[in-house]
């Protein structure tokens, strides 16, 4: 049976268990945090099924795994099969007059929420650390992973990417105490469990309309995230909120470029292959080669140093394991090239990632760097569609593709025009071209870009899809 590790008792939520075999079905089954979820209930022995209004590829991929997966939302999900459902786990961001939880809730089958969710899945280890904040909780969570793997802890793990060296992006491992996961601060999920190790990378304003419109009670959501985790709670210090948080917290493990963090890094250096970095920590000195690319990058691995070192991985296996990550998809993953361009794709959404990226872009010595940036959802646009006016610098060349509302309702006078005027605003040189319409995206790489550019679309939409036109249209020139 599975049970609260801390207190012995089965855990609860809304009535439903995991302590013997359940048939679950997820919704938004596409997305990054509920296929997760998916594949790590089939791996503890649940029936698992799902379902998704996009025909996203790693449905497929759910699909080979054993997990029954259909297009669409319908009542027949939960009506038609002969062996009643146990519960739905329904992702945050869907409606909840979906078919599929208009019928449960007819028949009595418990909705849980993603947050109530991983309170089941965090129960299934007897530790857990959650890596959280704005930036870098992706790649951090990955690379503890990675070294926890290495120093032989046999992890589990549940990511809201997929790690390349392991292809998927969650794992369930019997023999191991570790349960690393990517606590996502957006719906307050990463609230919803007990931890024993906590790292923030940083705070920054994002996802303010479920924070009351105040970043204020987002500080204060991290705040609790921290002085509730049982065992260790580890800041970056480059960042300005964390490193406050970190100050009125003397027990708090720090991690930086910043000279007084306990795990110091310097000496970033670009590699034709990389980055390179130096970390002190405790009168040790480890110098890592990064298969990565990018400050930030280097900042996460020093962060996972960090956690991991605390946690008494020795330092020079921790570096090994990093020295040998190879990344997360779509954190600048290379996807071919087009007309002689280099093509990466990147999952940077808000005005400070698509900076970090495209600065990532610059290290690698491409004659030109062209962005193409899909804007994703209303609510972030209408608040801070001004900041991605500064966002572009490090571009040659930026296309702005139509906004992606992610289930959200539109807003009148918000579109993708708000981030085109806030380029031209802020950088009148900048070229800028307005590509609104899907299909017109397919020719950039031929009518815009030349060899020896690099080509970065940017978002944590459908954009990630376009790669797979241009590979199409460059095998059939």
């Amino acid at each position: 049976m599975v049970r609260d590790t801390r207190s012995g008792a089965v855990v609860a939520v809304r009535g439903f268990d995991l302590g013997e075999p359940r048939r679950v079905h997820v919704v938004a089954v596409g997305g990054y945090a509920m296929s997760a979820i998916a594949r790590y209930l089939h791996q503890l022995g649940h029936s698992v099924s799902g379902c998704d209004i996009t025909d996203a590829p790693v449905l497929a991929t759910l699909a080979g795994d054993g997990i029954e997966v259909e297009l669409g939302h319908d009542a027949d999900h939960v009506t038609r099969s002969t062996a009643r459902l146990d519960a739905l786990s329904v992702a945050t961001a869907v409606p909840r007059n979906l078919p599929e939880l208009l019928a449960a809730a007819e028949r009595g089958i418990p909705v849980l929420s993603r947050g109530e969710t991983m309170r089941l899945i965090a129960a299934t280890k007897p530790n857990v650390a959650v890596v959280s904040g704005t930036h870098g909780k992706t790649t951090t969570s990955a690379m503890v992973t990675s070294i926890l793997r290495a120093a032989g802890h046999c992890p589990s793990f549940f990511v809201g990417g997929t790690i390349t060296e392991l292809g998927t992006n969650a794992g369930y491992d019997h023999d191991g105490e570790w349960l690393v996961v990517e606590g996502d601060e957006s719906d307050h999920s990463f609230l919803d469990f007990p931890r024993n190790a906590a790292l923030v990378t940083n705070i920054e304003a994002d996802h303010l309309d479920r924070w009351g419109d105040d970043i204020a009670n987002l500080v204060w959501g991290f705040e609790t995230f921290i002085d509730t985790t049982e065992r260790l709670a580890v800041l970056c210090v480059d960042d300005p909120v964390t490193r406050a948080l970190a100050d009125a917290r003397p027990n708090a493990r720090t991690y930086g470029f910043a000279p007084t963090a306990h795990v110091h890094a310097r000496d970033y250096t670009p590699t034709p292959t990389g980055s390179r970095v130096t970390i002190e920590c405790g009168g040790d000195e480890v110098d890592v080669d990064l298969r990565l690319r990018g400050r930030d990058m280097a900042q996460n691995a020093v962060g996972a140093f960090a956690l991991t070192t605390a946690l008494e991985v020795a330092p020079q296996v921790a570096a090994e394991a990093l020295a040998g990550f190879s990344g997360v998809a779509r954190r600048f993953q290379f996807r071919g090239t087009c007309n002689g361009a280099d093509c990466f794709d990147d999952y940077a959404h808000t005005a400070t990632e698509v900076r970090t990226t495209l600065a990532r872009a610059r290290e690698g010595g491409w004659a030109r760097v062209i962005a193409v940036f899909q804007p994703h959802r209303y609510t972030r646009i209408a608040r801070h569609a001004a900041e991605f006016g500064e966002a572009f610098d490090a571009a040659d060349l930026v296309v702005v593709t139509g906004l992606d509302a992610a289930f959200e309702a539109p807003i009148e006078g918000v579109s993708d025009q708000l981030v085109v005027q806030a380029i031209h605003e802020s950088r009148p040189g900048l070229a800028v071209v307005s590509i609104p319409e899907w299909d017109d995206l397919a020719t950039v790489p031929w009518e815009h870009a030349r060899a020896g550019d690099c080509i970065v679309t940017l978002g944590c939409g459908t954009i990630t899809k376009v790669h797979d036109d241009w590979a199409r249209i460059a095998s059939a020139r």
